[in-house]
C-alpha cells in the first residue's frame, strides 16, 4: 500500500487519460534512495494496464551502463518477441526498420545508418507501438546508458501527438551535469518530486509493521531517525522487530540510534547469519548484476547449482535477494550494501572471474566489455581482443558512447605495442562518432604518432582533416591537411584520389582561389571514367570549380556534372557530390537537374534518418528553388532546415539562416526575414573565412536594400565581392552580388559605380552562357542605361522564354512591360505585364505581383484580383505535406519523410482543405493544379 502519493498518483492519472486520448507527455520521478520511487512505479504500471495501455518497461543498472541501448532494449525487446514475425516486421516497417541496429546486426538496411538514424528509428517504433496507447516506464533513468538517453532526448521532444506516457524515475538530478539532466536539455516534463513521509505518515507504517498500540513518541522518533524514508523505515522497523524492541515511549532513545548508515550494517549482519555460502551466492549476484542466472552465480559463488537453490530460500526471507526466479536484491540500496562491502582488487577480481564465466557460457562481447571494465589491468590480449570486440559491436549499433569506454579501457590494460596506434585510431573514430571532436582529434593525432610510415600516416591524417572539416574546425583542418601533404611530399609524391578530393574539399570551404586547386584536379580529368565512388566525388568537385570562376562555357561545366552523378548515389559522405554537382548544375542554368539530383540525395538522407544529412541538402534544394522561381518551396525548405536543430550541425545554421531570408525578402515578408538575422546572430560581423560568409552577406545585403537601407546594403553586398572576387569565385551566375550591389550603388545616387558593376556583370554573364545569368545582367543595365533599355529587355525576356527560372523570366516580364509603358506604347506594354503577374503571382513572388499590377493599371489595364484562397493561401509547410498527400503518402509516410511528427501533419492537411474548399485527399491533386 502506498502511503501519502495520492497527489502524484492523481497527477500520473491525468496524463496517463490524455495518452489514451492520444496525447502524450513525459513525466519525471524523482527522489532520494529509498523514497519509493519503485513502488509508485508499479502502481503507475497497475494503473495504466488496467485503462487498457500498453506498458513496457525497464531499469537502468550501475553495470549496465556501457551496454548499448541496454535500457532501449529492455523496452521495446519484449513486445518485439511478443508480437511475431509477421507482427514484427509490421512495427518495424517504414522509418521504423532504422532501429534496428539497436537490437543486433541489420544487413538488409540501405546503406550505412547514421548514428540519428537509429533513434529517429526508434521514435517510429514508438509510434508504431502507440497505435495502442502506449506507458513506458523507466526505473534508476540515473543509471540508463548514454545510447538510450539519445532515443529519451529524442522521443521526449516528439510526445505531444503521440499517444504515448514516458515516465522516468531517478534519483535528484545534478542541475544539468547528469546524463539525465543533458538528454532532458530544453524539454520541460512533469516533474513529480516524492517527499519523505509525514511524522504520521511513519506513525501509519510503524502501527502496521509493530502492532497498533505504537505510542506516539516511539513513532516520532522513528520519523526523525529515518527521515521519514520508506525504504529505511522498513529496514528500521526490521532491526527493531529483530531485537523485540517494543514500540513504546521508554525505547525512542534506542531508535534515535538507528541512522541511515546503520542500514547497510543490518544487511551485511543478517547475511552474515546466513553462513558464508549465503554470502558468496549474494556476492556474486552483486557482481554479476543483469547477468545473474542461478547456473553463473552458482559458478561464480563455487558451489553445486542444488546448494544456491536451497540458500534462496533464507536470502528472500531475510529481504536482501528479491522472490522469484532471477536473482536480483530486493533494493538498489541493499545490493550497494553488499558490493561495497567487499574490497575494491577483490571486486575487479571478481568482474575479471565473471567475464570469463561468461565467455564460457557464451555471452557476447558487450555483455563481458561491462565487467571488463570494472576490472584491474593486468597485461592480457584477450582482455585487449574482447573489449575491441565489443566496441565493433558497438559502433555497428550506432552506439559509439559504450564503444569509446571499451577502447579506452583496452588501451589501459595495455595492448600491445603493435596495436596501440590502431586502437588509438578506433577510438578517435567512435569518439568522433560520438560528437566529440576535440576528443577525437587528440586520439587521431596519437595514432599518427604511433604509426611508423608515410604511407600509414596519410589516411589517419586525412581522416582528422575530414574530422575538423565536418564539425567546423577550418583552421585546425588546414593544418592537419597541410601536415598530411608534407607525409606525402617526403613519401614519392603521387596524392591518392580520396586525398584529392579531401585536398579540394577544404580548398573550397575556406576559399582557396578554384584556380589553384583546379590546376592540380585537371591534369586528373582523362583519367576519371567516373566508376567509382572517388571518380565521381572528384568529377563534382571540378564541374564546381569550373561553374564558379566561369573560366569554361556553362554547357561544359553542366556536362561535367551530369557526368558525375549518373548512377546510385555515394554510400558514404553523398552529399559531398550531391552538393558539388547540384550547385553546378544550377549555375549552367540546369535548375530542374539540380533539383533532381537534391531530391535524390534527400530521400536518400530520410532512408537512412539522418536529419543532419536531410537539413544540409534541404538549405541547398531551398536555394535552388529560389532561382527556379519556387519560393514557397525554398521558403519551406529554409525553414525545415531551420528548425531541425536536434542532432545536426550547427555551423550549418547561417547558411540554413541566409537562403531563408532570401526567400523571405523575395516573398515581401522583411519583417519576418529581419526575425531570421535577429535570430540567427547574423546582424553584427561575419567571421570571412569559409565559403559559407558569402551567403550570408548577399542576403543580409538583398534584405536591406529591400528594406530601403541601401548604404548598409551597398556595404554588405561589396564585402561580399570582395570576399568572392578575391578568392576567384568571378562567376556572377555563382553568386549575383554584381547585380544586387549595382541596384544599391544607384539607390545611393553613385551611377558611374552602378553603372560599371551592371557592365561587368552583363560581360562576365555573357561569357559564361547561362542565360538566366545574361538575362538578370540585362535587366540591371537596362535601369542604367535608358537609351538601351528596351532592347536590353526584350533580349531578356527572349533569353528566359522556356527556362525553368520562372521567378527571372517575370522579372524581365514586368521590366519590359514597364519600359514599354514609359515609353507611351501602352497597348504594347499590357501583353508582358499580364503574364510577368501571372508568372509572379505562380512563384508567390509578392512585391514583384504588386508592381506588375500598379504598371497594369498605369497603362490603363485591369489587374488580375489577387487571390486569397486557393493554392496561394497554402503557407510553405502545408504546400510541402499537401503535395505529398496529393501524390498518394499517408499521413505516417509524410511525416517520415519531412521529420515531422503525425500531429503535425494532420494539422496541415486539416488547414489545406479549409483553404482549398475541399473534404477529401482525393480532391488534393487537381486543386493544387488549379
Amino acid at each position: 500500500m502506498l502511503i501519502e502519493r495520492e497527489r502524484d498518483l492523481a497527477a500520473v492519472e491525468t496524463l496517463l487519460g490524455r495518452a489514451a486520448g492520444g496525447q502524450g507527455g513525459t513525466v519525471v520521478v524523482e527522489g532520494a534512495p529509498g523514497i519509493g520511487k519503485t513502488a509508485l512505479l508499479a502502481e503507475v504500471r497497475a494503473r495504466a494496464a488496467a485503462r487498457g495501455l500498453r506498458v513496457l518497461g525497464a531499469a537502468g543498472g550501475e553495470l549496465e551502463q556501457d551496454l548499448p541501448f541496454g535500457v532501449v532494449r529492455q523496452l521495446f525487446e519484449p513486445a518485439l518477441r511478443a508480437a511475431g514475425e509477421a507482427g514484427r516486421a509490421e512495427l518495424m516497417a517504414g522509418a521504423a526498420s532504422l532501429a534496428a541496429p539497436a537490437f543486433g546486426p541489420a544487413p538488409g538496411l540501405p546503406g550505412e545508418v547514421e548514428r540519428g538514424g537509429v533513434v529517429h528509428g526508434l521514435y517510429w517504433l514508438c509510434c508504431n507501438l502507440a497505435e495502442r496507447p502506449l506507458l513506458l516506464v523507466v526505473d534508476d533513468a540515473h543509471w540508463a546508458d548514454e545510447s538510450s538517453l539519445r532515443f529519451v532526448s529524442h522521443l521526449a521532444r516528439r510526445l505531444g501527438d503521440v499517444g504515448a506516457l514516458l515516465v522516468l524515475a531517478s534519483r535528484p538530478r545534478g542541475g544539468g551535469e547528469d546524463t539525465l539532466s543533458r538528454a532532458l536539455s530544453g524539454v520541460h516534463p512533469q516533474l513529480l518530486v516524492l517527499e519523505p513521509l509525514s511524522e504520521a505518515g511513519v506513525g501509519r507504517v510503524v502501527r502496521d509493521e509493530l502492532g497498533a498500540e505504537a505510542d506516539d513518541e516511539f513513532c516520532r522518533a522513528c520519523a526523525r531517525a529515518t527521515g521519514g524514508n520508506p525504504f529505511l523505515l522498513t529496514e528500521a522497523l526490521a532491526s527493531l522487530r529483530e531485537g523485540k524492541v517494543r514500540p513504546v515511549a521508554e525505547h525512542a532513545a534506542r531508535v534515535a540510534r538507528l541512522r541511515p548508515d546503520t542500514v547497510s550494517r543490518a544487511v551485511l549482519a543478517r547475511l552474515s547469519r546466513l553462513g558464508p555460502q549465503a554470502e558468496a551466492v549474494a556476492r556474486a549476484v552483486a557482481v554479476l548484476g543483469a547477468a545473474a542466472a542461478p547456473r553463473r552465480v552458482a559458478a561464480l559463488a563455487g558451489l553445486p547449482m542444488a546448494r544456491v537453490a536451497t540458500l534462496a530460500a533464507p536470502l528472500y526471507a531475510e529481504a536482501i535477494l528479491a522472490p522469484g526466479r532471477e536473482m536480483r536484491f530486493v533494493h538498489p540500496l541493499v545490493r550497494t550494501a553488499v558490493y561495497g562491502d567487499v574490497a575494491g582488487l577483490q571486486r575487479a577480481a571478481g568482474h575479471k572471474r565473471a567475464a570469463l564465466l561468461l565467455r564460457e557460457d557464451g555471452a557476447g562481447p558487450e555483455e563481458l566489455a561491462a565487467h571488463l571494465l570494472h576490472s584491474e589491468p593486468d597485461d592480457d590480449p584477450w582482455v585487449v581482443e574482447a573489449l575491441r570486440g565489443a566496441a565493433a559491436g558497438a559502433v555497428a549499433r550506432n552506439a559509439p558512447e559504450p564503444a569509446v569506454a571499451f577502447l579506452r579501457r583496452a588501451l589501459d590494460e595495455p595492448p600491445a605495442p603493435e596495436l596501440r596506434a590502431t586502437l588509438h585510431a578506433e577510438l578517435g573514430r567512435a569518439l568522433g562518432m560520438a560528437n566529440r571532436p576535440d576528443e577525437a582529434g587528440d586520439a587521431l593525432r596519437r595514432a599518427i604518432e604511433l604509426t611508423g610510415s608515410a604511407p600509414e600516416r596519410m589516411p589517419l591524417g586525412m581522416e582528422l582533416g575530414w574530422l575538423m572539416l565536418q564539425t567546423g574546425r577550418s583552421r585546425a583542418a588546414i593544418d592537419v591537411m597541410r601536415y598530411t601533404r608534407s607525409l606525402l611530399e617526403t613519401h614519392d609524391g603521387t596524392l591518392p584520389l580520396p586525398l584529392q578530393a579531401a585536398f579540394a574539399m577544404l580548398d573550397i570551404i575556406t576559399i582557396r582561389p578554384p584556380a589553384v586547386w583546379l590546376a592540380r584536379l585537371d591534369p586528373l580529368l582523362p583519367s576519371l571514367t567516373g566508376r567509382t565512388d572517388v571518380e565521381r566525388m572528384l568529377l563534382s568537385i571540378i564541374a564546381f570549380g569550373a561553374a564558379t570562376t566561369g573560366d569554361r562555357p556553362a554547357a561544359e561545366v553542366a556536362r561535367l556534372a551530369r557526368s558525375s552523378c549518373e548512377g546510385p548515389l555515394p554510400a558514404r559522405d553523398k552529399w559531398i557530390l550531391v552538393n558539388m554537382a547540384s550547385a553546378a548544375l544550377a549555375v549552367a542554368d540546369e535548375l530542374t537537374g539540380s533539383l533532381e539530383l537534391l531530391d535524390r540525395g534527400i530521400d536518400a538522407a530520410v532512408r537512412l534518418g539522418n536529419a543532419a544529412e536531410f537539413r544540409y541538402l534541404a538549405v541547398l534544394r531551398s536555394h535552388t528553388a529560389l532561382y527556379a522561381g519556387h519560393l514557397i518551396d525554398a521558403e519551406g525548405d529554409g525553414r525545415a532546415a531551420i528548425e531541425l536543430q536536434e542532432d545536426t550541425r550547427p555551423q550549418d545554421l547561417p547558411l540554413a539562416a541566409a537562403v531563408l531570408i532570401d526567400a523571405l525578402v523575395a516573398r515581401g515578408a522583411l519583417d519576418e526575414a529581419q526575425r531570421v538575422v535577429r535570430e540567427g546572430d547574423l546582424e553584427g560581423e561575419q567571421p570571412m573565412d569559409t565559403l559559407v560568409a558569402h551567403f550570408v552577406l548577399l542576403a543580409r545585403g538583398r534584405l536591406r536594400l529591400a528594406q530601403g537601407r541601401p548604404s548598409e546594403a551597398a556595404e554588405d553586398l561589396l564585402e561580399c565581392g570582395r570576399v568572392l572576387d578575391g578568392g576567384g569565385y568571378s562567376n556572377p551566375n555563382f553568386a549575383h552580388w554584381r547585380a544586387a550591389a549595382a541596384q544599391a550603388q544607384l539607390a545611393l545616387g553613385r551611377t558611374a559605380e552602378a553603372a560599371g558593376l551592371a557592365e561587368e556583370d552583363l560581360r562576365l554573364s555573357r561569357a559564361f552562357g547561362a542565360p538566366t545569368a545574361i538575362a538578370r545582367a540585362l535587366r540591371v543595365a537596362a535601369q542604367l542605361d535608358p537609351p538601351t533599355a528596351l532592347e536590353r529587355l526584350e533580349e531578356a525576356v527572349a533569353l528566359t522564354d522556356g527556362t525553368p527560372a520562372l521567378l527571372e523570366r517575370a522579372h524581365a516580364l514586368v521590366e519590359h512591360g514597364a519600359a514599354l509603358r514609359l515609353a507611351g506604347r501602352l497597348a504594347e506594354a499590357v501583353d508582358p505585364l499580364r503574364q510577368g503577374l501571372d508568372l509572379a503571382a505562380r512563384c508567390a513572388a509578392a512585391p514583384l505581383a504588386a508592381r506588375a499590377g500598379e504598371e497594369l493599371a498605369a497603362a490603363g489595364a485591369r489587374p488580375r484580383r489577387a487571390r486569397l484562397t486557393g493554392r496561394e493561401s497554402l503557407t510553405a509547410g502545408e504546400l510541402r505535406v499537401a503535395r505529398l498527400a496529393a501524390s498518394g503518402a499517408t499521413n505516417r509516410e509524410i511525416a517520415q519523410s519531412l521529420f515531422l511528427s503525425m500531429r503535425t501533419v494532420e494539422i496541415h492537411l486539416t488547414n489545406t482543405y479549409r483553404k482549398l474548399s475541399i473534404g477529401s485527399r482525393q480532391q488534393l491533386a487537381s486543386a493544387l493544379a488549379g
